[in-house]
């Protein structure tokens, strides 16, 4: 009978503790959905490149070189800049840009000095075009460049981003009346470099 007792409170407290480990598991990747949730959320809210774009603007006004910005999932963006050639990461709210915290950071944890013209890239991130294209603006740009090729009265068939003169630049390979062109845009401004027949 006492044996029975105690194998009954065993399996009992057994059941209760995984009863709970499966609760908080189940939080843990609730919470974690519900951020990354969150994120996409101010990636596609329409005024989130507006937002950047201000906030990057007032950056630079302030003497701050913008690397990126990105949504981290609690109604917050992150934007990685340098000012004096020293890293910086700031952290705003979102959308009213209030200041949240500013942390200057060691060149090892955001970026990997190169000693090249800018004096840095991100870590793991030696070259500018996947630079580029980890910037929140990035895919937005893109389509705006394939709008003003398309107004231009060509049709573009392929777009690309390089790199020229330490600079960012699409190249886009477009149609116009049977003949091939490729066409040279700056980034992220858009003015146009070239135009030549392929």
């Amino acid at each position: 009978m006492i044996k029975a007792k105690i194998l009954q409170n065993v399996l009992a407290t057994g059941l209760s503790i995984a009863l709970l480990s499966t609760a908080i598991g189940g939080s843990a990747i609730a919470s974690n959905h519900y951020e990354k949730n969150d994120a996409q959320q101010i990636y596609r809210d329409g005024n989130f490149g507006q937002i950047s774009n201000r906030l990057r603007q007032d950056l630079r006004n302030a003497g701050y070189y913008v690397m990126d910005i990105q949504p981290d999932g609690n109604n917050r963006i992150n934007v990685y800049a340098k000012k004096n050639n020293r890293p910086y990461e700031l952290v705003y709210n979102y959308p009213g840009l209030k200041l949240i915290s500013s942390k200057q950071k060691a060149w090892s944890n955001v970026w990997q000095n190169n000693n090249n013209q800018n004096g840095s890239n991100y870590k793991n991130n030696n070259d500018l075009e996947t630079k580029i294209k980890n910037e929140s603006r990035y895919s937005a740009t893109k389509q705006r460049a394939i709008r003003k090729i398309n107004d231009m009265g060509y049709k573009v068939k392929d777009i690309e981003i390089d790199e020229q003169n330490n600079r960012g630049v699409f190249e886009v390979d477009a149609k116009r009346g049977g003949q091939d062109y490729e066409i040279i845009l700056s980034y992220p401004d858009l003015n146009v470099i070239k135009i030549e027949k392929d």
